[in-house]
């Protein structure tokens, strides 16, 4: 069982954070939604190393192979941001040197992205479940970086929120916040199927989801104030209980060998770190 006793503290103070991404040059980044800030957070000694200014509410992150790092940007549909940068609802592509150019793509007829991950089909998949109080349903789209086409993957979701892609099996892992269900669905090459129960979770619903190297998935709980970790199976391996407010909002994992869970935790801005779940 992990102990919350080695839990640290990288950051705190710096906004509303999610979207934790640990890149392929070894940098933690996450998002500042409440101030329209990607952070780079030093994973070694903590603090801030470094922001990007995207403007609006950005919210999750996800590296594509060329190192350019891709945003789900809500442009201040869920939580009013502090940055006088505009924005409109869709995606943004950071590149240059240390990423700090920043490419705005709005996608016709987006409402509020979420989360998002580079596909196994290359795509740029992405929840697109509306601000809050908006009574319309969700869906998961998929953009062709190389032309720009958008392509509904699934539509009528309730509030889809997290993904998770686990390329061994071919399996999407996707939360469903408001119905406290995580569904699972299979990849074929070209279409997304049913693939098995759905995970129900247990005091509250999931947010941001990650999978490691053994098929472990990770689901930020923030109304629990827990992270809850699931077998391969379906079935719960491990429950991270934080013990007091902290509104676990994503994961990811971090370091050469996945060894560390970073959780970003919304009460007081935090990043928080703990040794990775052991098999």
């Amino acid at each position: 069982m992990t102990s919350l006793r080695s839990l640290e503290v990288l950051a705190e103070g710096i906004g509303f954070t999610e979207g934790p991404l640990f890149t392929s040059d070894r940098r933690l980044l996450v998002v500042a939604m409440s101030r329209g800030l990607v952070v780079d957070v030093d994973l070694e000694r903590g603090g801030v190393r470094g922001i990007v200014e995207t403007g609006g509410g950005p919210n999750g992150l996800a590296e594509a192979d060329d190192g350019s790092v891709w945003v789900a940007q809500n442009a201040g549909a869920v939580r009013a941001s502090r940055s006088p940068r505009p924005t409109r609802p869709g995606l943004q592509r950071l590149t240059g040197n240390d990423r700090q150019d920043v490419l705005d793509l709005p996608v016709p007829g987006t409402r509020a992205p979420n989360d998002l991950l580079i596909g196994p089909d290359g795509r740029v998949w992405f929840t697109d479940p509306g601000p809050p109080g908006d009574t319309a349903r969700g869906r998961l789209l998929a953009l062709d970086p190389s032309t720009g086409e958008c392509e509904v993957l699934l539509d009528e979701q309730d509030f889809p929120n997290g993904l998770a892609f686990g390329p061994a099996t071919g399996t999407l892992w996707l939360a469903h916040t408001e119905r406290r269900r995580i569904s699972r669905h299979h990849w074929d090459g070209g279409r997304l199927h049913p693939a098995g129960d759905d995970l129900t979770l247990p005091g509250g619903g999931p947010d941001g989801l990650a999978l490691d190297s053994r098929g472990l998935l990770y689901a930020a709980s923030p109304a629990a104030d827990a992270v809850l970790v699931y077998a391969p199976t379906g079935e719960l391996h491990e429950r991270l209980d934080f013990g007091e407010p902290t509104f676990p909002t994503n994961v990811c994992l971090a370091g050469e060998h996945q060894d560390r869970l970073v959780i970003t935790a919304a009460r007081g801005g935090r990043v928080l770190m703990l040794p990775a779940i052991a098999g």
